[in-house]
């Protein structure tokens, strides 16, 4: 470093400058903390790293067993840090050009196919508190697309009734405030009212929507990993066990079904709160597949030919 600032000095400014949420800058100083660490771990001074560094931290990543999308994001932030240095004439910017080892694919889990969502709700055992709660939550990420993260920070008072249709009030990935807002089914609301009348936690307008059941405990907003662990046990529940198919998938399903039934890509991009475009067209790929998939015309061209390799033989 060309500076006689101390690392953890730089990490901080660097940190202050960002135009991020609050978890977002401390998930960032965890990243670059634990890229610091790998450094030492290896011999190497913290301050003098080389662009090779980078690519060996890479690949201990991956071999750590770490997906494709979780390795780009501790080097994408790896790659962040160093671009600042350079801005401000502390270091070298090592991280320029190095690819990403993100793939389109491997960031969209696949989505269930009808009968996979039938079931998966149908499977739910609602005579206990925990059963009407996940019911809800996977009614809300299946039929308004919502994510583990919108799931988690909702409220009761956020569902709301606006020019007479229930609606739910929504802080964006990315937000700070709940401007959204999604109109909610009457699947939904009944869901909502039933797990809610079982609630005995004397809860409030402000009091989390999803909460832990554990018993004799005390009552706490439910986090992003327990809502993910809930979704894949409900899945394994169904005879699903596959790590393209988790808690993000019922947001892709969403999206893949209303492209099956003709929504317009305007209107699927505000219903998930979309900020690019490009980003929507992602469903309209995935149901051009199932399609190709469930509706191969291969078998008739095969048969067509066959049919005619036989007659030119006979």
């Amino acid at each position: 470093m060309r500076t006689t600032l101390k690392l953890s000095e730089i990490v901080n400014e660097w940190i202050s400058t960002l135009d991020c949420l609050p978890a977002s800058r401390a998930d960032y100083r965890r990243k670059i903390e634990i890229w610091h660490r790998w450094l030492s771990s290896q011999g190497v001074d913290p301050r003098s790293p080389t662009r090779t560094h980078i690519v060996l931290y890479k690949q201990h990543l991956a071999e750590q067993g770490k997906s494709i999308f979780t390795v780009n994001g501790y080097v994408t932030v790896v790659k962040l840090f160093y671009k600042y240095c350079s801005s401000q004439r502390y270091y070298e910017d090592i991280g320029s050009g190095i690819k990403s080892s993100f793939r389109q694919r491997e960031h969209y889990k696949h989505p269930l196919t009808r009968e996979q969502s039938v079931d998966l709700v149908a499977a739910i055992d609602t005579t206990n508190i925990i059963g009407k709660r996940d019911k809800l939550m996977i009614l809300l990420m299946l039929a308004n697309g919502l994510r583990t993260c919108e799931v988690q920070r909702a409220n009761i008072g956020d569902f709301d009734m606006v020019e007479g249709r229930p609606v739910l009030h929504i802080q964006r990935k990315g937000c700070i405030d709940k401007h959204d807002i999604v109109a909610v089914s009457e699947e939904v609301m009944e869901a909502f009212e039933d797990y809610i009348s079982c609630r005995t936690d004397g809860f409030g307008m402000n009091s989390p929507l999803f909460i832990n059941h554990v018993r004799g405990g005390t009552a706490e907003r439910i986090n992003k990993g327990s809502i993910s662990t809930i979704i894949k046990r409900r899945l394994r529940d169904i005879g699903i066990d596959d790590p393209k198919i988790t808690a993000h998938s019922l947001r892709h399903t969403c999206g893949s079904l209303m492209v099956e039934e003709g929504v317009s890509i305007e209107t699927i991009q505000d219903m998930l709160g979309h900020n690019n475009p490009s980003t929507t067209k992602i469903y309209i790929d995935m149901a051009r597949q199932r399609r190709l998939l469930e509706n191969s015309p291969s078998d008739m061209i095969a048969r067509i030919i066959s049919k005619r390799a036989k007659t030119e033989t006979d």
